[in-house]
């Protein structure tokens, strides 16, 4: 599916494959060495918690920042590790960014498959459930997300660009649904923002009528915007899938989601 590589050596997940700003090839390495929970990342022996307070920049992916030191596009990493049930996690890299692959999450989900002896993936999320008491919105302009009180967690989106190919749609994902659906879904941009990074013909783009590649399914632009929900929301220091809450984003994109993290961490910091 995509050029990333994988291999376990002495107890760490190292993962190679190529990220999108760098234009090069990135290397992370996974080590279960916590011994609470959460995740951290390491740059240049710089610790990075993965937590709300650290973002630095969200406007077109999540970015976490410590010191002089910045990590990018966390968010797919985070969300796989989210829907895997993964945590006590240190994540060292060698550049400023993680491995991007084709814009999709299954390459993390591939590594974790082959290194669950030591990573410890949990599918159960009935146990040490948070309950979400009040509505929280976020707004900005035209774009708004909400999470509710709900049994369970689910996520829905609603989506209206002017293009062909989208247009208005809404699509919902829940607790129990396969993960994979999510996993899988690509990022997607114009051809012009993918264009400067060299990676038209790698990526997910839009064309002026059609996208450059078979989409999984109709809806997969949705699914995408589902999993950077929940890999932005787990900066909350809590596995969103383990919040009884629907979370409602209409147009919605990672400033908001973080501004909802930030609510979350208020509520439910450990």
């Amino acid at each position: 599916m995509t050029a990333t590589k994988w291999k376990i050596k002495n107890g760490v997940l190292q993962i190679h494959g190529k990220g999108l700003f760098s234009k090069d090839e990135v290397t992370v390495l996974i080590n279960k060495e916590l011994k609470g929970p959460g995740i951290q990342f390491r740059l240049n022996n710089q610790i990075i918690p993965a937590l709300v307070h650290n973002v630095s920049n969200s406007n077109r992916n999540t970015v976490l920042s410590s010191g002089s030191q910045n990590i990018c596009l966390v968010e797919h990493f985070l969300a796989a590790c989210s829907l895997n049930g993964l945590d006590g996690l240190t994540v060292e890299v060698d550049k400023s960014e993680l491995v991007f692959g084709d814009g999709s999450a299954m390459h993390w989900y591939e590594a974790f498959q082959e290194a669950d002896s030591f990573l410890e993936i949990k599918g159960d999320f009935t146990k040490n459930r948070h309950a979400l008491i009040e509505t929280i919105f976020c707004k900005k302009e035209n774009k708004q997300i909400v999470a509710i009180p709900h049994k369970g967690f689910k996520v829905s989106y609603f989506m209206d660009w002017d293009h062909p190919s989208l247009g208005k749609l809404f699509a919902s994902w829940k607790l129990g649904d396969d993960i994979k659906k999510l996993l899988r879904a690509r990022s997607f941009a114009t051809k012009e923002e993918n264009d400067y990074f060299g990676a038209s013909n790698r990526l997910l783009t839009l064309q002026e009528k059609s996208f450059n590649k078979s989409l999984h399914e109709p809806l997969e632009p949705l699914y995408h915007k589902i999993l950077d929900i929940v890999g932005d929301l787990s900066l909350s220091g809590v596995n969103p899938l383990s919040i009884n809450m629907h979370v409602i984003g209409f147009k919605s994109g990672h400033e908001l989601n973080v501004e909802l993290a930030k609510k979350l961490n208020n509520l439910f910091s450990r």
